[in-house]
């Protein structure tokens, strides 16, 4: 699930969707921490980081903050002072279940590491870890369901773009992920339940379904499994401030995992419900297979398969005026 980010004020959106009835619905809240995430946990974290190769503890301008900067379902973010007028945080565990996450997302932004001047967009700098902590910079812009229609076109292009940087490379050893990657029929029961619980409009939810089987109907993904970011919705794309000239951040690598790179498709069809990023994804794209017209069309059936039930599970959660919630909708009334 995304992070609160408490810096960024909401979009203000229409009660309900096109095509959506029923009424409104309050925003998720997190489950219970069942690590301890306060001023004298962070202390002891940050006297016990070890820095990455390439960094120097030393370089930090300390200034732990008495709060956290902005809280998830996984992890909180705890401002620990500066490097070079740049905050840092550091993202520590809030449960026991979600520890495992932080040590796959490391694994797995140290791989990439080496590829990111080619890459699209940027991740996550690790600059030092400890025992469930990672300090990271603050990235500073809006999550990609917060800003204006053209700003989310081009930022899902790019998007479209670093998932097939990510497919095309190296998959390294990570734990697996149990509702990301897997085959459709995996998820079967879970779409059955999101679908009765969200009142859609009879013609949206026909077509949900509709695609759903479509899905289903397809061949399976048999091509070795491919690096998956797991979880690339809008609120895990961060797009700069405007005039900035930096590149959009893809956050949140808990999720990542290896498998059908459906699901991950899934996630970029909810920033756009359009063939266009598939498009631009598959001429991107170089693993084995994707020129096959077969193997492609196979995937596109089981990315719009996926991206309904991603949708759903975000229209259910989030309430009418949440970004997230906005994109659940377009995709559910497109």
């Amino acid at each position: 699930m995304p992070l609160r980010r408490r810096n960024v004020a909401r979009n203000v959106l229409p009660p309900y969707g096109v095509g959506m009835i029923g009424v409104p619905r309050a925003t998720p809240t997190p489950p219970s921490a069942d690590l301890p995430v306060d001023l004298r946990r962070i202390e002891l974290l940050c006297a016990r980081l070890r820095p990455e190769e390439d960094f120097q503890l030393e370089r930090i301008s300390w200034a732990i903050g008495r709060g956290p900067r902005a809280e998830g379902w996984d992890n909180v973010l705890w401002p620990i002072g500066r490097l070079e007028g740049h905050e840092l945080v550091l993202r520590v565990a809030r449960r026991e279940a979600t520890r495992a996450l932080l040590g796959r997302e490391v694994t797995v932004l140290r791989r990439l590491r080496g590829l990111g001047t080619s890459l699209p967009m940027a991740v996550p700098t690790i600059l030092a870890t400890g025992d469930d902590a990672v300090l990271v910079p603050w990235i500073e812009g809006d999550t990609a369901e917060q800003v204006a229609p053209a700003v989310r076109h081009e930022t899902a292009l790019g998007l479209a773009r670093m998932l097939a940087a990510v497919h095309s490379g190296p998959a390294p050893e990570v734990g697996r992920n149990p509702v990301r990657g897997v085959p459709l029929a995996s998820r079967t029961e879970a779409f059955e339940v999101d679908l009765e619980r969200a009142e859609l409009s009879s013609a949206n939810r026909e077509q949900a379904r509709q695609r759903w089987c479509a899905g289903l109907a397809a061949d399976l993904w048999q091509d070795r499994e491919l690096l998956l970011h797991g979880d690339p919705h809008p609120g895990n794309v961060v797009a700069p401030p405007p005039g900035s000239g930096a590149r959009a951040t893809l956050i949140d690598w808990g999720d990542t995992t290896r498998g059908d790179p459906a699901s991950d498709l899934g996630g970029l069809l909810l920033h756009l419900p359009s063939e266009v990023l598939l498009t631009a994804y598959r001429s991107t794209a170089a693993w084995t297979g994707v020129d096959d017209d077969g193997i492609w069309e196979a995937l596109v059936a089981r990315a719009w398969a996926w991206a309904v039930k991603l949708a759903l599970s975000l229209f259910n959660a989030y309430p009418p005026g949440h970004g997230l919630a906005a994109a659940g909708t377009r995709m559910l009334s497109g």
